[in-house]
């Protein structure tokens, strides 16, 4: 199953980017590839998430788990149902001085087995591509 990260340096703290990256419903206003976030629950914690992104022109449409850490400055999510057989993965800030390495992390699988050789590494690439674009609307929102 492949797996991507990738990581920026911030220009803030990790309390000043934490409720940016956990607000989602403000992901389609920042970020291009994001064309909606409807929360579908909300807990002690958690909550469940609709989304839909465009990727090349491609629809993905999923609707995960979302747990939320701030005290470790971690948001861990675990697709529930959707286009992709998994999704799975966290978003992580780690202090580095005065500024924070933001992270996002997903372990993903398209579920179509056969086609999995041709289309994972197009999918690794573009996927790579859409969280650096979204890594650089999240630090140009935080540093704003």
């Amino acid at each position: 199953m492949p797996k991507v990260r990738e990581s920026i340096l911030v220009a803030a703290s990790a309390e000043r980017i934490y409720p940016i990256i956990s607000d989602f419903e403000q992901y389609p206003v920042i970020m291009e590839s994001i064309k909606s976030v409807n929360v579908l629950e909300k807990g002690e914690g958690y909550s469940v998430t609709e989304w839909i992104t465009d990727v090349d022109g491609i629809k993905i449409k999923w609707t995960e788990k979302d747990i939320f850490l701030p005290e470790e400055g971690k948001i861990e999510f675990k697709i529930l149902k959707g286009d992709l057989k998994k999704f799975d993965g966290y978003w992580a800030i780690e202090k580095h001085g005065d500024s924070s390495e933001l992270t996002f992390y997903v372990d993903f699988e398209l579920g179509i087995p056969m086609l999995a050789r041709l289309l994972n590494p197009i999918l690794v690439k573009k996927l790579r591509q859409n969280i650096c674009a979204m890594l650089e609307d999240l630090k140009k929102k935080v540093e704003e």
